[in-house]
């Protein structure tokens, strides 16, 4: 028995001896994700699935992340001799919305043509590009609410797209803004613009704070912590749930548009701490979720209003959020 033991030792020395002159020569990428079994190509070769353990020459890959259901995720990451490099990544789901939000039924073709080439276009509140000459393909047959935005000026329409056929949409930015120049504008303008701001959608942005919600100190996060942020959300009378996840030291982030109306909102809070020391590095250790948090509210988002949630967390006060509300107060023709 003592002679095995020994043996073990020895065993032990020579792997940390060998790692040791192999660290020295080389630098080691850890890649983790959310969720886990992400597929990862490292300079377009397979490195396994998430969490992965590879060993690279110093100098900068390309990483590629992908998992069916998920966005492809592409980076660049850049090895250092005798160091661990951590990635920690945070995969976007696909939502029926964000492959063809309209793609329901028959289907036709709407052409967008402006006198302005670079115009944010919104088709039912969701987006649909940011440039015109715009076609969308696979628009439902039937009335469609179109909001085009260029600057500080906004249009609403109604186009019905038949089934099959491509419709035309045409507008002049710089014809509207001479005619109200001219005051050729018919009466009842103020509230034909009160009837187009209510078209427009609502903008959300989930923040993880640099502070905490109640104070301006800086969060105190561990070695090897991380915050994750789950955000669903679905329109009071659907059934659909559409999530948005933020991570610490990833993706702190996001922006969208929702268009106006009641939601049921779903948030998760989760604190994770990352294993440290090159023993768990090398056997693969999981990242371990500490704390979770879950809360539901129901929320009305209003037309052409912007709402920040800023989510934060401290050892003593835990999880916490608020929500700052601002009118856009986008200018209509």
């Amino acid at each position: 028995m003592k002679g095995f033991l020994s043996f073990g030792k020895v065993a032990l020395f020579l792997i940390l001896f060998g790692t040791a002159s192999l660290f020295a020569q080389e630098g080691i990428l850890r890649i983790t994700s959310v969720p886990e079994g992400v597929s990862i190509e490292v300079a377009g070769k397979s490195a396994g699935k998430t969490p992965v353990l590879t060993v690279l020459k110093p100098g900068k890959y390309g990483v590629k992340a992908t998992l069916a259901g998920y966005t492809t995720v592409n980076e660049t990451v850049e090895i250092v001799e005798n160091e661990v490099t951590r990635m920690s990544l945070t995969m976007d789901k696909l939502s029926s919305k964000t492959a063809s939000p309209w793609s329901r039924g028959a289907k036709g073709s709407l052409r967008i043509v402006t006198d302005r080439t670079s115009v944010d276009v919104y088709i039912d509140g969701e987006r649909a590009g940011s440039k015109t000459p715009l076609t969308v393909e696979d628009l439902s047959a039937g009335l469609h609410q179109v909001i085009l935005v260029s600057g500080d000026r906004a249009d609403s329409s109604r186009v019905f797209i038949q089934s099959g056929k491509t419709a035309t949409l045409n507008k002049s930015f710089e014809e509207d803004a001479s005619s109200k120049k001219k005051g050729t504008f018919l009466g009842g303008l103020k509230s034909r613009l009160d009837s187009r701001r209510q078209a427009l959608p609502a903008q959300v942005t989930l923040q993880l704070a640099k502070g905490t919600a109640q104070k301006d100190s800086n969060i105190i996060l561990g070695e090897g912590e991380s915050l994750y942020l789950s955000f669903q959300y679905r329109k009071e009378g659907t059934t659909e749930w559409v999530a948005r996840e933020l991570l610490t030291g990833n993706k702190e982030e996001d922006t969208f548009t929702l268009e106006k109306g009641t939601y049921d909102i779903l948030i998760t809070y989760a604190l994770y701490k990352e294993p440290t020391g090159l023993v768990n590095i090398l056997l693969g250790s999981k990242k371990e979720k500490v704390k979770e948090k879950k809360e539901t509210i129901k929320k009305e988002f209003k037309a052409d209003t912007g709402y920040t949630y800023v989510v934060s967390y401290d050892a003593s006060s835990g999880f916490a959020f608020i929500i700052n509300e601002k009118a856009l107060e986008t200018v209509l023709d």
